[in-house]
């Protein structure tokens, strides 16, 4: 069997009976928080731009899109959920292979179960599970066994593992047997790949990228149901995206080992702050070090952190707004840090362009934080860990800690509580507080009710009607 028969098999074999409940409840919890990010994406203009665009062009009433009461093809609501969920740098990473799944995953899905009619029930909610589940375990898996070579070659790590597992769980989502999940995904493999240069540029094109996913996976989905036949080959083959994006070294067998054994919709971490994944260590230790000396951000003369080269290279050199200052922020360790440190918190209202350029304060505190490459690579080190920063107090003392796990990941998971007060601040302005309750009860109850109470609620939001 190749390895593309195993992925195959693995989604359209996969039941809600051979699903730990750590799996159930993590598609539940990663759920409320792509919810919860959509409605924070709405806050946005641009967003709120494209959705009345894509409404006055109407079509199919087949899918829910959130901040809408009317339905859009699934091919559109599908690209409008994955912008909405990643506007923000709010939305869930899996940590081993960088890769953005829910908002690529959900979205598509999401669309998919609503076009084929299977978004009522218990029957429909356990299908809509194992079917995310499964486009989890294809996306992050193949996600981990393209990196780093991939990464390095400026291709956008969701853009093309996330891609083929979302065309996978939609097609079982339409009904869709092995040969169709099959030639969903090597059509979705056919044009994955998305270029990082936004992100390069600092522009907010960076952020429809999971959008263009996320539609192109129903693409993918509708044209495999359509008869279309994608390549059986798409990983090893001649031209697969191990040859392509991987240069032959991808070690897909060792990386595909685990399907059905760990899943990792269970090892995907939830963001506790709006910003690039990279910066939160560092906000982690400053707020963990001001809780343990409250009067501590009025002694800081500067501060230096250090992490590794990839992550300094992405996120760690000096502040500056440019072209688009939010994006700018959230992928700068300085500014995070300085605001951290300023505010004592970290806020979606902390990356709008007149907070970012306006702040004398965190800008010229930004001017004292440094970012260097650690030389160390002990044992456990990844793509950040460890990650240690040290300030220098104006009395000349210092304070030094490391952070070897992240909030909100699965070795400090984030409480409940902590995951509906995410969920308040992103839907607050756009559902009540009784909305949000219900629409986090929901997504826990998927398996009972199915996924339509969920897209009803987010049909709801007080915006584009």
């Amino acid at each position: 069997m190749t390895l593309e028969e195993r992925l195959t098999k693995h989604v359209a074999e996969l039941t809600w009976e051979d699903l730990p409940d750590g799996a159930r409840d993590s598609v539940s919890k990663m759920l409320i928080d792509t919810a919860g990010v959509m409605l924070a994406g709405l806050k946005s203009q641009e967003c709120r731009n494209l959705l009345s665009k894509y409404n006055s062009w109407g079509g199919a009433e087949e899918s829910s899109v959130a901040g809408s009461n009317k339905r859009l093809p699934a091919t559109a609501a599908s690209f409008l959920g994955g912008v909405f969920a990643h506007w923000w740098e709010w939305d869930d990473t899996h940590d081993k292979s960088g890769v953005h799944a829910s908002a690529v995953i959900f979205p598509a899905l999401l669309a998919a179960a609503e076009a084929n009619k299977i978004d009522e029930g218990d029957a429909s909610g356990r299908e809509f599970v194992a079917a995310t589940v499964a486009a989890f375990d294809v996306a992050c898996q193949i996600g981990s066994s393209l990196l780093p070579c991939y990464y390095h070659n400026g291709v956008m790590r969701t853009g093309v593992p996330g891609h083929i597992g979302a065309a996978a769980g939609a097609a079982r989502l339409l009904g869709l047997g092995e040969e169709g999940i099959l030639s969903a995904m090597g059509i979705a493999a056919e044009q994955a790949g998305l270029s990082r240069q936004p992100l390069a540029d600092r522009v907010n094109g960076k952020n429809i990228l999971c959008g263009l996913a996320a539609g192109q996976a129903i693409h993918s989905a509708f044209a495999a149901q359509a008869g279309i036949k994608g390549s059986p080959n798409f990983l090893s083959g001649v031209y697969g995206l191990n040859a392509t994006f991987a240069e032959g070294n991808a070690d897909l067998e060792k990386g595909l080992s685990e399907l059905g054994k760990k899943f990792s919709v269970t090892e995907t971490s939830i963001k506790l702050y709006p910003s690039c994944r990279s910066t939160h260590p560092g906000l982690d230790l400053t707020f963990d070090m001001m809780a343990d000396e409250p009067e501590l951000a009025n002694r800081v003369d500067t501060i230096e952190v250090r992490t590794s080269k990839i992550v300094n290279e992405l996120v760690g050199s000096p502040f500056k707004p440019g072209e688009d200052p939010r994006v700018a922020a959230q992928f700068s360790i300085p500014y995070t840090q300085s605001v951290a440190l300023k505010r004592g918190k970290i806020a979606l209202s902390d990356f709008d362009p007149a907070q970012v350029t306006t702040d004398n304060a965190v800008l010229e505190m930004a001017k004292r934080v440094s970012v260097k490459t650690r030389t160390e690579e002990g044992p456990g080190a990844n793509w950040w860990r460890p990650y240690t920063v040290k300030m220098n107090l104006v009395d000349g003392s210092i304070r030094e800690k490391s952070v070897t796990a992240l909030k909100g990941s699965l070795a400090r998971p984030l409480t409940m509580e902590e995951q509906q007060s995410k969920l308040d601040e992103a839907g607050k302005d756009m559902l009540s507080p009784a909305q949000l309750e219900a629409l986090a009860d929901a997504s826990r109850n998927i398996g009972t009710h199915g996924i339509g109470p969920v897209t009803k609620i987010m049909r709801e939001a007080e915006i584009g009607q």
